[in-house]
């Protein structure tokens, strides 16, 4: 019997410690040093951005008058989510079938930086930052994408990423110091109001993050302010598509889901309608294109990463979702994670439902991509 128990027991503790080996790098960490009771943070989101009796209109005049504190509270509340199932990068990105998600995400951002028209200096030296054109990264989150465009750039262009979450900026440091990143710097503030003279900037880039302006109109204005001319700014906007009807209830309440969920602000955002903003800001479209489409060549739509492994990513499935607010439940009543942790994977699975219904309607793209040039004087 005893040597029954001794076999048993040789076999288990590898098959259980290989098991973890196997599941420990898709399990979370989250901390959530940076948020102060992250459990009353959560709840005070959600009653006043999500909950549908107290937020049937996404855009709110209380939520537009505080919409840099709605911006910070929303990625304080979700960015280790982000990084555990998402990446460094916070942003979509077009797939080709059989490409992995990470390199999509990669390729993505490269094809952005090619278009933005840098007269690189290739003869000046990395050490040489005084003589490099400066590049801003819009909403630079974690600095996913500017590590990306840095390496691409080969050090020779100087990246300034403007984010009004402080916890981003100092992850960024943390992560580019890790990676030998050179040349880059950041500002914490508001994208409506950068803390720059007119005409700073040679290039600008934008994945995805003035989807959270309030008002495109002036945010577009102040990035033709700070960009010098004859400069290019590449911009994926959020739109409507030519399927969305306002006039359909579930389309609005789709619409109405994706905005009290990712802290954004698509309701009402067409095409049309973003292109004549850029427009009157001052800009002249060079190029626009939904990414997404099967006409740009993306084989897999932006919503099929909440649909399944197809998508590339097992955290975006529904068993993965599920799978993780599992995790965050027993981690909460084990107390070995802040009390409130489970809610936020709770209101980022509603995110992710909003975005496969909008995808399966086809009447929203996160990738509107934009090729767009301030005109000489």
């Amino acid at each position: 019997m005893l040597a029954l128990s001794t076999v048993i027991y040789a076999a288990l503790v590898p098959a259980t410690l290989y098991a973890l080996s196997v599941v420990y790098p898709y399990l979370p960490v989250f901390s959530y040093g940076h948020v102060n009771d992250l459990d009353n943070t959560v709840k005070k989101f959600e009653k006043q951005f999500v909950d549908e009796k107290s937020a049937k209109d996404a855009a709110s005049d209380k939520r537009r008058e505080e919409y840099t504190k709605t911006t910070s509270t929303f990625y304080n509340l979700i960015t280790d989510f982000y990084e555990y199932g998402w990446g460094e990068s916070f942003h979509f990105a077009p797939r080709y079938e059989g490409e992995d998600f990470h390199a999509s995400i990669r390729r993505y951002e490269h094809y952005v930086a090619s278009q933005l028209n840098i007269p690189t200096p290739w003869n000046v030296l990395p050490t040489e930052e005084a003589k490099m054109p400066r590049v801003l990264d819009v909403g630079c989150g974690i600095g996913g994408p500017m590590r990306t465009v840095a390496k691409f750039f080969k050090y020779r262009v100087r990246i300034t990423g403007i984010n009004i979450t402080s916890e981003h900026i100092v992850r960024a440091k943390r992560y580019n110091a890790r990676e030998g990143i050179k040349n880059c710097d950041f500002v914490q503030g508001d994208f409506n109001k950068i803390p720059v003279p007119d005409n700073t900037f040679d290039a600008i880039y934008d994945f995805e993050a003035t989807l959270h302006s309030t008002d495109t109109l002036t945010t577009f204005k102040e990035l033709y302010r700070v960009l010098k001319p004859g400069g290019r700014i590449v911009t994926a906007q959020y739109t409507l598509l030519d399927a969305y009807d306002e006039k359909n209830e579930y389309h609005v309440d789709i619409i109405r889901r994706v905005d009290n969920t990712n802290g954004c602000y698509c309701a009402g955002r067409k095409t049309a309608k973003t292109t004549k903003a850029l427009q009157d800001a001052g800009f002249k479209v060079l190029s626009n294109e939904d990414v997404f489409s099967k006409e740009a060549g993306s084989d897999i739509k932006f919503s099929e990463v909440f649909e399944g492994m197809r998508g590339g990513r097992f955290t975006g499935t529904q068993f993965g979702c599920w799978c993780t607010y599992a995790f965050c439940w027993i981690g909460e009543t084990l107390r070995i994670l802040p009390k409130g942790t489970a809610e936020v994977q709770s209101m980022l699975m509603g995110a992710a439902q909003s975005f496969k219904e909008a995808g399966r309607e086809n009447i929203l793209t996160p990738g509107m991509l934009y090729v767009l040039e301030k005109p000489k004087a």
